[in-house]
């Protein structure tokens, strides 16, 4: 996942799952979600399979997270560490933000919150696409050397694992927080 563009995914990410969980929010006397069984589902979500799969991939293709323009030995690793945090808390914040038109059942006003980060993440991959398609480090990327297709490398099969894992836990917990509605005891 190309770093820079992670948290961007994960606030589109939390405002999906704030209208999955729209039944739970609309019963809640929570307007933000704040304290609601639905954020605690979805900050799960961003700490056990959002998250590590951002930082996977900084901890072991960096230079490819940020598609070639930046030496990542030149990074402190206490931003790196950041940008995992912000990786965790960008789904959490994109729900919370969501929740109030999610209570209220308005799907425009969470599309016109969800689709412009994803058409930016869209757009960014879209103009990288040449770069993301390569397996190097930074110096072999610059230097023209040592460079090979992702397709069969190993960052192929991490990305393709790791895209596995992100869309099965994004039905997980959609699914988990579309079922917290519980009918009410007589």
């Amino acid at each position: 996942m190309p770093a820079p563009l992670a948290p961007l995914i994960g606030f589109a990410l939390g405002v999906g799952f704030a209208w999955w969980a729209r039944e739970e929010l609309a019963r809640s006397q929570a307007g933000s979600g704040i304290g609601t069984r639905s954020l605690v589902i979805v900050t799960l979500f961003a700490t056990l399979v959002f998250a590590p799969i951002g930082a996977y991939f900084l901890a072991f293709e960096a230079d490819w997270s940020y598609a070639y323009f930046i030496d990542t030995r030149r990074i402190p690793s206490a931003l790196q560490l950041a940008l995992v945090l912000l990786d965790a808390a960008s789904v959490p914040v994109g729900f919370a933000v969501a929740a109030p038109q999610a209570k209220s059942r308005k799907l425009v006003p969470l599309v016109s919150m969800g689709v412009p980060p994803l058409v930016l993440v869209l757009g960014c991959i879209a103009a990288t696409a040449g770069r993301l398609g390569i397996q190097a480090s930074y110096a072999q990327f610059h230097g023209d050397f040592g460079t090979r297709p992702i397709a069969g490398s190993s960052l192929g099969y991490a990305l393709l694992w790791m895209d596995t894992v992100l869309v099965l836990g994004v039905v997980w917990t959609g699914r988990h927080v579309q079922k917290l509605v519980r009918p009410a005891r007589v």
